[in-house]
């Protein structure tokens, strides 16, 4: 297995003290997340899944700000086409959620603020997304996080042709 910086960057958090959607602390969340980044089948991907800990339906909980940064920093690395897809549908769960009822009555009534905040570290990484593949995900991604909508919409108006020009050759 080759050294992952997203794990690393797991490593720094202290996720005992962050509340789950499973009900318990986040303690568990490094080992999911490297299950997920490991995962070679679809069924590896399901059983490693972020939904209900991260997030239940678009509702987000305390561990979501710094899984966003480790799905940002796991854009970076080599991980199956399946997996990756997974990580930017996690990014735009995170992004785009609202803070479950029991995060705003502790005191985080904007999670998703936080997570836009977290996921603009990788602001290239997801043009790169946008450019070669994924993109109507990746568009979703930016429009949400991205600060400068002049560099928003420039990109969008020379990506949105090449990205349709590359779906009628296939």
């Amino acid at each position: 297995m080759s050294i992952r910086p997203s794990l690393i960057q797991a490593e720094r958090v202290n996720w005992a003290s962050l509340r789950c959607g499973c009900g318990k602390t986040g303690a568990h969340i490094p080992e999911t997340f490297a299950s997920l980044l490991e995962a070679t089948t679809p069924r590896e991907i399901a059983e490693a899944t972020l939904e209900g800990h991260v997030y239940i339906q678009s509702l987000l909980f305390e561990v979501a700000i710094p899984v966003t940064s480790l799905v940002v920093a796991a854009l970076h690395e080599e991980v199956s086409d399946e997996v990756r897809v997974e990580l930017l549908d996690n990014l735009a769960a995170c992004v785009g959620g609202e803070s479950h009822w029991t995060e705003i009555e502790a005191g985080s009534p904007e999670l998703e603020i936080d997570c836009q905040i977290a996921a603009r570290e990788g602001i290239w990484t997801l043009y790169q997304e946008y450019a070669t593949g994924r993109a109507s995900t990746a568009r979703m991604l930016l429009d949400a996080v991205d600060a400068d909508r002049e560099r928003f919409e420039y990109f969008d108006a020379k990506l949105i042709g090449r990205v349709r020009k590359r779906a009628k050759r296939r």
